[in-house]
């Protein structure tokens, strides 16, 4: 089954009567379960294409359908939110509630979810990111990575059919980020469709697919091998290729040929070790 179906989707946005195009005919066909990157510098569209998804900016062109729902039905635009949640860059910017099961608690009681299912649902999410034993913390007590956890424990809690991810790493430390990124895997592994914005390289290796974007436009759908190994690809959207990726092109400039291009630090030495 198709989670997302997009056709020809352009917008623009207006600044004191100056028209700005970000997004320009693009096309995406996402399956429900696919965990799929949006990567792409700053500027180019991210996350104006995933708020169109989910209605917080209207399809001014196209044709859109996000799980058979139409983001133009201003009537269904509740349940569309419900069905893609999403989770943002500042997970300060997120929080509603002085105790975390509070605000994880806040979307189900604005959709009128039974009181007596709530600490279930809220439980159950903030087992999902691991946040279980912080239910009765602040929320602003929690370090970066705990913060964002608990705002996907928000999103979770509404059981929403795509979960996307608009640079939710960007603000964190390492540590926090990876933290976020083996929740995602988990949530994929679930069977959970996700979409994930970024333009860090190194954390699409385990997207299904990425869609590489540059300024308002899809260059590329493929595999994160097929994409994050084409050096002269990720130039041209002003990406700059995984560690492992750039050491192979400069053995390669430099006459020493690996058998095949390697995306991970593991592939590389793998490599490196079959030399002779």
């Amino acid at each position: 089954m198709q989670a997302v179906t997009g056709k020809q989707i352009s917008f623009t946005y207006e600044y004191d009567g100056v028209s700005n195009p970000v997004l320009e005919d693009i096309s995406i066909e996402i399956e429900a379960g696919e965990f799929i990157a949006i990567l792409g510098a700053n500027g180019c569209g991210k996350s104006t294409l995933v708020r169109l998804l989910n209605g917080l900016l209207p399809l001014e062109k196209g044709e859109l359908k996000v799980w058979n729902l139409d983001p133009r039905q201003e009537s269904r635009l509740w349940e569309l939110r419900r069905l893609c949640g999403m989770v943002f860059q500042n997970p300060d910017n997120q929080f509603v509630s002085s105790i975390v099961e509070e605000d994880v608690a806040f979307g189900l009681r604005n959709y009128d979810t039974p009181e007596e299912e709530i600490p279930e649902r809220v439980g159950r999410a903030l087992s999902l990111v691991g946040m279980q034993e912080y239910e009765r913390y602040s929320p602003h007590m929690l370090s970066g990575g705990q913060k964002q956890r608990v705002a996907m424990a928000g999103v979770l809690a509404m059981e929403p059919e795509i979960l996307i991810f608009d640079e939710a790493t960007s603000m964190l430390d390492p540590q926090g980020r990876r933290e976020v990124l083996a929740c995602l895997k988990q949530l994929h592994e679930m069977g959970k469709t996700i979409l994930m914005i970024t333009h860090y390289v190194e954390e699409v290796l385990d997207a299904d697919r990425i869609f590489l974007m540059q300024k308002g436009k899809l260059l590329k759908s493929g595999s994160p091998r097929e994409i994050l190994t084409d050096r002269e690809l990720l130039t041209q959207a002003e990406l700059i290729p995984p560690l492992a990726v750039r050491i192979y092109y400069d053995l390669k400039d430099s006459g020493i040929l690996l058998d095949r291009c390697p995306l991970t630090n593991e592939e590389l030495v793998e490599e490196l070790c079959r030399l002779k």
